[in-house]
């Protein structure tokens, strides 16, 4: 009998145990940099290397499988229950990293993205509280611009027939709905001055920051909303920033009942 139990515990495949530990592995390291990025103990490329290293080893796991696959197929050992869950783990890895990257060639490489390209929104109070590492606040330039209109040409401006103070109420109420952090607030005074908003959020799931203007600006026929959002970690914010000024807009049209033009 013990003879047979040492014949049997030989004939597991070795690859199919390593491809499942590293797979098992793999996560934690992941889900590690992840947390101690939302946590705010590891700075974007910290985390970044680290979540690179996750993935990685992800990778090196369903090589491993694939290999063991193999081996168990030729030589018919044990660890084919194995190979499946190592192969089912490091795809939660490896299938999420590979949709990024697809997002990546379909959008332009830039993190700032405005409403107005040639009287952008700045950032009064927020540009002294960010870290020195974050992403520069400085004004598009006309390459980005350029980039943007073609990339999303339905980011834009919106005008309405109210008033000033109207508008600001509206905004601050999406931007509570929205659960932004406001970290300055100037309501309008007329034609004498913008109201302004100033935000910060953070996107699911990987918990990147933004940084969020928003202007109300008394003109001849109305008011005018402009909006800014500008990621703080990352060359590129796979279409987020837009997004969030596209849905803002959408959302501020539908309350003051009328469509986004």
């Amino acid at each position: 009998m013990i003879r047979r139990w040492l014949y049997i515990e030989e004939r597991m495949s070795r690859l199919a145990t390593w491809s499942l530990r590293v797979a098992v592995f793999a996560l934690p390291v992941s889900a590690l940099a992840l947390g101690l990025f939302w946590a705010e103990v590891l700075d974007f490329n910290a985390a970044l290397r680290t979540l690179i290293a996750g993935i990685a080893l992800a990778g090196l796991a369903l090589l491993l499988a694939i290999a063991a696959f193999v081996v168990i197929w030729n030589e018919g050992l044990r660890g084919l229950g194995r190979v499946v869950g190592a192969a089912f783990l490091a795809s939660l890895l490896l299938l999420p990293g590979a949709a990024v990257l697809a997002l990546g060639t379909l959008v332009p490489a830039i993190h700032d993205v405005t409403t107005d390209s040639e009287e952008p929104l700045l950032f009064e109070t927020l540009g002294y509280a960010r870290s020195r590492a974050a992403n520069a606040l400085d004004p598009p330039d006309a390459a980005v611009a350029q980039a943007q209109s073609t990339a999303w040409p339905d980011v834009k401006p919106l005008e309405f027939d109210a008033s000033p103070d109207e508008i600001y109420n509206s905004l601050l109420a999406l931007v509570a709905r929205y659960r932004w952090r406001v970290i300055d607030a100037t309501p309008p005074r007329g034609g004498l001055r913008d109201g302004r908003i100033e935000a910060t959020t953070r996107s699911l799931p990987f918990g990147l920051r933004a940084d969020i203007a928003l202007r109300v600006r008394q003109t001849a026929s109305g008011v005018r909303v402009d909006m800014r959002s500008v990621s703080r970690e990352g060359e590129r914010d796979y279409g987020m920033n837009a997004n969030r000024i596209t849905t803002l807009m959408a959302d501020l049209s539908e309350a003051r009942g009328r469509r986004a033009r």
